[in-house]
């Protein structure tokens, strides 16, 4: 009952503590993928790192190699 309770209570402190001595920059969840052109972080496409927007741009270019405007 209340003895759990309490120990529940130390342990969460603690590892709380561990947790916040990390370096900030080190955790996983931080990393955002961003545009390499315009360093917009959402809606970037993982296999060209670039946005939507960018990537809209460079098809109608025909800049990407094997990407083109559908048609039917």
């Amino acid at each position: 009952g209340r003895q759990r309770k309490f120990h529940v209570y130390c342990n969460r402190y603690e590892y709380f503590f561990k947790l916040s001595k990390l370096p900030r920059n080190s955790s996983k969840t931080r990393v955002r993928n961003r545009c390499i052109f315009t360093g917009r972080p959402r809606s970037v496409y993982k296999l060209f790192r670039i946005s939507r927007i960018v990537f809209r741009e460079l098809a109608s270019k025909g800049s990407l190699i094997g990407i083109n405007k559908s048609c039917w």
